[in-house]
């Protein structure tokens, strides 16, 4: 009797430990969980940071371009540190140019400022099955070195910028869940960081930050901007911001992402699209730094020669892409010697640099390669 007891007892007690043990267990899997989501996943899940969406079959969905998926990926934003990935459009096959912006700003100040460039490109579409092989293993191997290229499988094409605005903001969305902002630029625009860094941290900027544009559609087939009623029904566009520079706040990409309809007709004209259309749809609100760019490469050339004029936000370089790198170099140099770069901004010197930069004939390429072109391609600034 004793011993049957004791047999009987024995399941009962093991009963009991076990349901403790996993009691205890559960809680601390629960809490585990909850602290892990706050220090490394957070925002992953949340509506506001979507991202690319899946079809039936597994396969993903960038807009109506169905099968998408990243031939070259990032992990730029892993890792502790919270920054602001700027996402630099650019061609496949424009190495020289991400080597002069990696080259712009030194890593370290890079990271005290809180910034972190990424590349954003398509596949090589030149026609040449050869060519483009080799481009593409090219890039491939600068992807190893760097880490900071994403590349879409659509083919690099003026009209396929879309995709590539669409595709940033996803892969940002996706992959940087700690980053309160974004900055999305173009690979030939000057960009002065520090103050980008200023400009980031005002407490009036709204939804998306950036040089407005008001314009109307071109209605006239041959002009490059042609937009038929087909394609925009409306008299005037909504306001937008132009694709040189612009930021976004983290929580107003998730609903620009959503504003994106699913059978919706693809527009090509990206930065009217995303920062115009979507925005206005999701009821997002610009801030206009107009003031703060410049609409040909003279500032830059002047800035660089002469310290004029240096405390622009943005401005192309033209064809001398050399003057992506000069100009943050100048600007380095300055803020490191406590130094001023605007001594002749409002001065006749200042002008008469500009002027002769304007009127100066290159003899050859190569001079026309150092010196830029006074010209751009925008829709209107007036």
């Amino acid at each position: 009797m004793h011993r049957w007891r004791r047999w009987t007892m024995a399941p009962s007690s093991w009963k009991v430990d076990i349901a403790v043990f996993l009691a205890v267990n559960t809680s601390f899997l629960v809490l585990f969980d909850a602290f892990s989501a706050d220090r490394n996943t957070s925002g992953r899940s949340a509506p506001m940071r979507p991202g690319p969406s899946r079809l039936d079959d597994g396969r993903q969905r960038l807009m109506d371009l169905n099968g998408f998926e990243y031939v070259v990926d990032s992990g730029a934003c892993d890792g502790p540190r919270r920054l602001t990935p700027v996402l630099v459009h650019s061609h496949v096959g424009h190495f020289e140019r991400r080597r002069a912006i990696r080259q712009s700003y030194r890593r370290t100040e890079l990271d005290r400022l809180g910034f972190r460039h990424v590349f954003m490109v398509g596949l090589p579409s030149s026609g040449d099955v050869a060519a483009d092989r080799v481009t593409q293993e090219r890039l491939v191997r600068e992807s190893s070195r760097h880490g900071d290229v994403v590349q879409g499988n659509f083919r690099e094409a003026y009209r396929n910028l879309t995709y590539k605005h669409a595709m940033g903001l996803t892969w940002f969305a996706a992959r940087c869940p700690r980053s309160d902002h974004v900055v999305k630029m173009d690979d030939d625009i000057a960009v002065n960081l520090y103050k980008l860094h200023d400009v980031l941290g005002r407490a009036d900027n709204r939804d998306l930050a950036g040089c407005v544009i008001v314009a109307k559609p071109i209605r006239d087939e041959s002009n490059k901007w042609y937009v038929s009623r087909a394609e925009f029904a409306g008299d005037s566009y909504p306001p937008f911001l132009s694709g040189w520079l612009y930021a976004a706040k983290a929580v107003s990409v998730g609903r620009l992402l959503r504003a994106i309809e699913v059978r919706e007709r693809y527009f090509w004209i990206d930065d009217l699209y995303v920062t115009g259309i979507l925005a206005e749809r999701a009821g997002l609100e610009l801030t206009d730094l107009r003031p703060d760019f410049e609409t040909d490469p003279g500032p830059v050339h002047c800035c660089v020669l002469k310290r004029q004029r240096c405390d622009f936000l943005a401005a192309p370089t033209g064809d001398d892409w050399t003057l992506l790198q000069r100009y943050a170099e100048q600007l380095t140099r300055c803020k490191a010697t406590n130094s001023s770069c605007d001594l002749f901004r409002k001065s006749k010197r200042h002008h008469s640099c500009l002027d002769l930069w304007k009127k100066k004939k290159p003899l050859d390429a190569a001079a026309a390669d150092r010196i830029g072109k006074p010209s751009i391609e925008i829709l209107d600034w007036n």
